[in-house]
């Protein structure tokens, strides 16, 4: 069994590693951190903005777009850009398998083993894969009901 970090654990090594990279983090940028730590639904941008504001009512929009950049940028999380829909935004950086609900757009990580093609296409074609991002289609549980 695979052990998962705690959010707060997830959390912490993020403004970690970014103020050792020397990021000044502001209380908008913590709860971006915070919340990205804590939802696991791969939420958009207009998403994200609509929950820290809550929290921190002067937030702006291009706060939460130079956030993500920079935390993209130092590879702490992973943008999901679709040509249909909004951009979202996960703290998974491993490879694993998206599962996409084409009915209310949720996505959700496959926690399973996840086949590794990397070394079968380096093999047959000689391009050497530095990462994957790799997502099934289908209806979740949730609207099938």
């Amino acid at each position: 069994m695979i052990k998962r970090k705690k959010p707060r654990d997830i959390e912490q090594t993020l403004i970690k590693r970014l103020q050792d990279k020397g990021y000044r983090l502001t209380p908008q940028r913590r709860e971006i951190i915070k919340l990205l730590s804590r939802d696991k639904s791969h939420p958009g941008a207009m998403d994200i903005l609509h929950k820290v504001k809550k929290i921190v009512p002067g937030i702006s929009m291009s706060t939460v777009y130079y956030t993500l950049d920079m935390m993209k940028k130092e590879g702490l999380i992973r943008e999901l850009e679709y040509y249909d829909t909004d951009n979202r935004y996960e703290i998974n950086i491993k490879d694993h398998i998206n599962l996409v609900c084409t009915k209310c757009r949720k996505i959700t990580d496959f926690t399973g083993n996840v086949p590794s093609f990397s070394k079968a296409v380096e093999k047959e074609t000689g391009f050497k894969p530095a990462s994957m991002r790799f997502e099934y289609y289908g209806i979740c549980r949730d609207c099938e009901k």
